[in-house]
């Protein structure tokens, strides 16, 4: 268990530590603030905008950035010669696989996390608004709360500055700092704006709409299937197939899904269930997750097999 621990803390170690990572953390929290600023027009349901930007930007960049990171830490430590090192331990060839995979998915786990909180905080900010306009009578515009937008931008932009002066002064390793300062930035801004909401703050509290959280966590999910997909095809293909291999195994998801090997992102996209302030059924939760779970674990056994049949350089 202590190496397998060991692989996997590494691998998140290693995918925190890319500027890729740092700067989809940014991109991906700064889109999902800015998405009620744009909202100039009530267009149906008040925060549907930044709900469907929170769930895209799981998708979106959270399978750029995790798929990116299992190719690097699987395919370029066997291209390298790191996993041969690391092998000839004695650390068996499916546990040097299914420790890296864990430690990306980690990795990802955190990325989920601060996009979970920077969308509540996204459509709380959406949803305030739209009370302010109602009560100064005008419906036509979905006008902005200042407080939720400051405080999200605060956690996002406020982390960033803190990562590069701590790299300054205490020479902590930036792309790390300023991911983990985000992720920790988002919980902590969307409780910072709860004391300023219109009726105080717990009710504040209470209108944070927390039932978006089981379908993100459903999406995400789904997202883990194409990490192991990924790391699987980096044990014998070059980064470059693999990343065409994956993307477009993400794009026939949609329209053609292998439904045998791979998820159908239509089954793991819930969002269009929470129109009208809808839930989506457990039952429907419970059986997208286990499909998840059950395609993973093939994932797992197939880049398991095929990393025990290659030879390492």
């Amino acid at each position: 268990m202590r190496r397998f621990l060991s692989l996997s803390s590494s691998a998140a170690l290693e995918a925190l530590a890319e500027p890729l990572s740092a700067i989809l953390f940014l991109v991906a929290l700064l889109t999902i603030h800015l998405a009620p600023v744009f909202h100039y027009h009530q267009f149906g349901e008040a925060g549907r905008l930044a709900r469907e930007c929170g769930f895209s930007a799981l998708l979106v960049f959270g399978l750029i950035l995790a798929t990116a990171a299992a190719v690097r830490s699987i395919g370029g430590e066997i291209a390298s010669g790191t996993a041969a090192a690391a092998l000839a331990r004695p650390v068996s060839r499916p546990l040097f696989f299914c420790a890296k995979v864990a430690g990306v998915s980690a990795f990802f786990g955190v990325f989920c996390a601060a996009v979970a909180a920077a969308t509540l905080l996204a459509v709380l900010t959406s949803e305030t608004a739209t009370q302010l306009a109602d009560c100064c009578d005008d419906h036509g515009a979905s006008r902005l709360w200042a407080t939720g937008l400051a405080c999200g931008l605060f956690g996002t932009l406020g982390a960033f500055v803190a990562a590069a002066l701590s790299n300054r002064f205490a020479r902590t390793r930036f792309c790390v700092g300023a991911c983990l300062l985000m992720a920790l930035g988002q919980p902590l801004a969307l409780l910072a704006a709860l004391p300023f909401g219109q009726d105080g703050f717990a009710a504040t509290a209470a209108a944070v709409p927390w039932r978006i959280l089981p379908p993100l966590s459903v999406l995400a999910c789904g997202c883990v299937v194409f990490v192991a997909f990924a790391g699987a095809l980096s044990v014998r293909l070059k980064p470059a197939p693999t990343a065409a291999l994956v993307a477009a195994a993400a794009l026939s998801s949609f329209v053609w899904p292998l439904r045998a090997v791979l998820p159908a992102i239509g089954r793991f996209w819930m969002v269009d269930s929470l129109a009208g302030g809808g839930r989506v059924p457990c039952a429907e939760i419970v059986a997208a997750v286990a499909a998840a779970v059950c395609l993973t674990a093939f994932w797992l056994v197939a880049g398991s097999l095929l990393l025990r049949g290659r030879e390492l350089p």
